[in-house]
């Protein structure tokens, strides 16, 4: 019974294929990688969410290809992370959520009512995943830039801000 990772989200279809996966969850990239599997589920309470299935009813499962830090972060400052997927697969199983008030859900896909055999995996557009591992290696070298700063001036690298004037 391979393990998954139920998400309740309003993201829309479109916008997790455009973004190659979904986002911005608080939990432990570690703790993602150690599952092969996301199903997200709708969550039709939240504003912005579009009505394509009923609220409770998981939408889409993908194959987690990797993780990485979102750029936001939780109202507790816990970091937030991005869970890649390498494909997917549209479903309409109803009434998945458990009903937790936790947005993340680590069970099995048996749990879910789905049953991976019976599923045909569509591959992700690797452009999008391209563009956003060079802004992510840009991002980082900035990030490293503002820590080597922050030691040197015994700052927080939060109190560190890089402006370039032309």
């Amino acid at each position: 019974m391979p393990g998954a990772i139920a998400l309740f989200t309003r993201e829309p279809l479109d916008e997790i294929l455009e973004n190659g996966g979904t986002g911005d969850w608080v939990t432990s990239a570690d703790r993602v990688r150690q599952y092969p599997f996301v199903v997200l589920v709708r969550n039709r309470n939240h504003p912005s969410s579009p009505s394509d299935v009923d609220h409770g009813t998981a939408f889409l499962i993908g194959r987690v290809f990797g993780t990485r830090v979102a750029e936001k972060r939780a109202a507790n400052g816990y970091p937030r992370i991005f869970i890649e997927l390498k494909d997917y697969a549209q479903v309409n199983v109803k009434n998945v959520w458990s009903k937790s008030q936790n947005p993340v859900w680590y069970t099995n896909l048996e749990t879910l009512g789905i049953d991976e055999n019976e599923i045909e995996f569509a591959p992700i557009s690797h452009v999008a995943t391209a563009q956003r591992e060079a802004a992510a290696s840009e991002n980082n070298a900035l990030a490293e830039i503002k820590r080597d700063l922050a030691k040197l001036f015994n700052v927080p690298a939060s109190a560190v801000e890089i402006t370039i004037r032309l």
